[in-house]
């Protein structure tokens, strides 16, 4: 697994993980799982969301599930598809929500979020590979580890964040937040199963671009070209 494509603000961050027996535990799991089946994403977008979002840079954390699992669309960043691919259920949800609560947000032709990585939203999933058509194939390896261990590095280095958590499994994470230098914005998953139940009309967008212009920080520009 190449660990190296990544920013240097985190390189040290993964060296303390590297020295742990998990990681050398996960790292073998999935170079074995690479040998004999197609897993995504591809190795070199493993680490999107660690290349493109700085640690000393985050504004805003977005956590999602596992990677999308079929062919072309799961490139390291949460809910995000690369350009060309059509817009998975989830995220079609979530720009309905930025397009009822966001003023001039229009829903883009594609799903690619590369754009919102790049000013500081780090868009990480509890786990970062799963095995061709098979969601959470790669549930309980050690990737929830590594994210906890993430997540806990950014509660420490940042100020200010916005952690937006939606869904049971992201919602477990609020525990790992320091709630007084952090704002902690919770609702249902975006999935055609619970968007209905809360996060259409969470309005956590307009909050959070809210917090951070209160904070001395410039807004999150949410519209994809």
């Amino acid at each position: 697994m190449n660990i190296n494509n990544i920013h240097p603000s985190w390189k040290s961050f993964f060296d303390s993980q590297i020295e742990l027996a998990y990681f050398d535990s996960l790292v073998s799991k999935i170079d074995n799982a690479r040998s004999s089946t197609t897993v995504y994403p591809p190795e070199d977008m493993v680490f999107s969301a660690f290349k493109l979002t700085p640690l000393t840079e985050i504004k805003v954390v977005i956590l999602g599930q596992d990677p999308y699992y079929n062919e072309g669309q799961a490139h390291g960043l949460a809910f995000s598809v690369q350009h060309g691919v059509a817009l998975p259920p989830s995220l079609k949800n979530i720009f309905t929500e930025l397009k009822n609560s966001v003023d001039n947000f229009k829903i883009p032709s594609h799903g690619c979020l590369e754009s919102w990585a790049k000013q500081g939203v780090m868009l990480l999933n509890d786990v970062l590979t799963v095995e061709q058509g098979k969601p959470n194939s790669h549930k309980n390896w050690g990737w929830e580890i590594f994210t906890t261990n993430a997540i806990s590095q950014i509660n420490f280095s940042c100020q200010n964040v916005v952690f937006l958590l939606w869904g049971g499994n992201a919602k477990t994470k609020s525990k790992l937040i320091d709630k007084s230098k952090h704002l902690i914005l919770e609702s249902p998953h975006p999935s055609p199963l619970s968007a209905y139940r809360g996060f259409f009309g969470c309005n956590h967008f307009t909050k959070a671009n809210n917090y951070l212009i209160s904070h001395g920080m410039s807004p999150i520009l949410w519209e994809l070209k």
